[in-house]
């Protein structure tokens, strides 16, 4: 396999956006305008991205990490976002195997369950009918020992049984950036911590006036046509772009916390109604943890979400109804995140009714995206590349995108399996695996995909390269973020390149630390500066910790 070439420099990159007329400049670079320029650019037009901060900064390195069709959107009558979703978790499973794994779900089913056991086995049913093609087989359905077995500890008072099915699981932000790196590889000059602060329109072309966030430089770029993708922040870039009418967001937060697995073990994810207010929750397994998510809560796109004590307590007790032999507290939380999700305002009270359908709007050379899924991202992008080549006369004009059959940057030549720290012992127990040598190649493949072998070699030839950090992230791996996956910052590799900023607060603080000194060697960065990103880094750590000192009341 050929030796992956390094991301360009930022300087060329730099001259190549003030130099060209793009045909479209994507502002946002989530997984939703990262999927539109990759979009863009396999139809062969001439595109720029441009991101304020990191790839996947905000919403898209916030979720639950699903790629999913949905099954409980089903129970709002979502046809088309179901069928739309399951389709792209087809094409997923194939374009990015290995950043992209199947993942077993486990429905439990109590007397008390808001859905009796008859109506879960048709619910699955028609989700599996809507799943074509059906890569994933079919449900099946658990009798109450099949699902004690699958969730260890699980209530056996009332329990009637359940029903399994496999959907899909993903590390959200490192899936962004393989679509922003496809995207490069392609032909987009990318560019992130650049800020769109302002837009001046002209009658062939709309000049914007940007800002590197890294040196202070201004300076302005042109394009035909100008996408707002900016997730919670689109009503802002809209006025930005001078663009009036009714409000577009109203986003809610979701935050999730984790538990060591062995407090929470279970075989795959579980999906569960919720005892305190039925709502929908999952627990997810992830390396050493398990993941319990998501509330879901109006909030305020102007505040940086934050998970509160309320909403740790309200996800401990859930679990807790779910497993009482858990007997979860907060001390067993280890760490936090939460994020916005953009979705479409509407009249709906319940933040939990409301539509995970986008909406797209052309308006003059403004074209404006918001809403939708993470796992619809390539198709929500389709749409719009269509509609921008028609718009223009450029490119491959057709319905049906390049992308369809088109792998991302790090993905496996075949279909991935569930990954070992899914599954569980006959004895009920988290598998056991050697972070030192077999569980650090598992966690590389989900991490890197095709491309471990190649991090491999470059951890390997780095001084002090294979020093761990924490059990699953080695040193070497902060110079491989840096000269391949356009790592600027400190909290790039903390939170986005590696899982290191979601271990225990210590052990993150330490690994801060560290990281800071590598980054600082191999950027060559002053004191000043070095300074500046670790304090940055702590304070962020510090502030997805603050809930522990928070006084409760109830919330969701």
């Amino acid at each position: 396999m050929p030796k992956p070439k390094p991301n360009p420099p930022r300087t060329e990159r730099f001259s190549k956006l003030e130099e060209q007329t793009f045909d479209a400049l994507v502002l946002g670079g989530g997984i939703t305008g990262a999927g539109i320029a990759l979009d863009l650019v396999a139809r062969g037009l001439e595109v720029a991205l441009i991101e304020r901060g990191d790839w996947a900064s905000a919403t898209s390195s916030a979720s639950s990490r699903l790629v999913h069709g949905g099954l409980r959107y089903l129970e709002q009558f979502e046809f088309h976002l179901v069928r739309t979703s399951c389709l792209e978790r087809a094409l997923l499973l194939e374009n990015a195997a290995g950043l992209v794994w199947p993942e077993r779900f486990t429905f439990p089913i109590h007397e008390t369950s808001p859905v009796p056991k008859w109506k879960l086995r048709a619910g699955l049913l028609l989700y599996t009918a809507v799943s074509i093609p059906r890569i994933l087989g079919w449900p099946r359905s658990l009798d109450p020992a099949a699902v004690r077995r699958a969730i260890p500890g699980v209530r056996g008072e009332g329990l009637v049984g359940g029903g399994s099915y496999l959907d899909g699981a993903t590390d959200d932000a490192r899936l962004t950036l393989a679509v922003v790196r496809t995207a490069m590889q392609r032909g987009a000059v990318a560019l992130s911590w650049t800020e769109a602060v302002g837009v001046e329109r002209g009658s062939e072309e709309t000049e914007v006036r940007l800002i590197d966030r890294i040196e202070g430089r201004e300076f302005s770029a042109r394009a035909r046509r100008i996408v707002l993708a900016g997730g919670p922040g689109t009503d802002a870039l809209r006025g930005m772009c001078g663009l009036t009418g009714s409000t577009w967001i109203q986003p809610t937060r979701g935050s999730h916390i984790t538990v060591p697995r062995e407090r929470l073990p279970t075989d795959g994810a579980v999906i569960l109604h919720s005892a305190v207010d039925g709502r929908v929750l999952f627990l997810i397994p992830w390396p050493r943890y398990t993941v319990i998510g998501t509330t879901d809560i109006d909030a305020d796109p102007a505040q940086p979400p934050r998970a509160t004590a309320a909403e740790v307590g309200y996800l401990l007790d859930s679990a807790n109804a779910l497993v009482p032999d858990a007997a979860l507290t907060r001390s067993d939380v280890v760490a936090t995140w939460a994020g916005l999700r953009p979705l479409l305002a509407a009249n709906k009270r319940d933040p939990s009714a409301r539509s995970r359908e986008e909406r797209i709007a052309l308006e003059g050379p403004f074209l404006t995206i918001a809403g939708g899924k993470l796992t619809a991202y390539r198709a929500m992008a389709e749409e719009v590349g269509a509609r921008l080549a028609q718009d223009l006369g450029r490119g491959d004009r057709t319905r049906h995108s390049p992308t369809r059959d088109l792998r991302l940057v790090g993905a496996l030549g075949e279909r991935s399996i569930r990954p070992l720290w899914s599954h569980l012992t006959t004895a009920g127990l988290p598998a056991g695996w050697d972070l030192e040598e077999d569980g650090i190649t598992e966690v590389w493949e989900r991490r890197y995909g095709s491309l471990r072998g190649a991090v491999g070699r470059l951890v390997s030839d780095t001084p002090r390269g294979m020093e761990r950090l924490d059990p699953a992230t080695r040193l070497g791996e902060v110079r491989w973020a840096i000269e391949h996956e356009d790592a600027l910052g400190l909290r790039d590799v903390l939170f986005r390149r590696t899982d290191a900023g979601f271990e225990p607060l210590e052990t993150a603080l330490s690994s801060a630390e560290r990281i800071a000194d590598e980054m600082a060697r191999l950027l060559t960065w002053d004191g000043e500066r070095r300074d500046r990103e670790l304090a940055e880094a702590r304070a962020e750590l510090h502030a997805r910790q603050a809930w522990r000192g928070e006084r409760t009341t109830p919330s969701r």
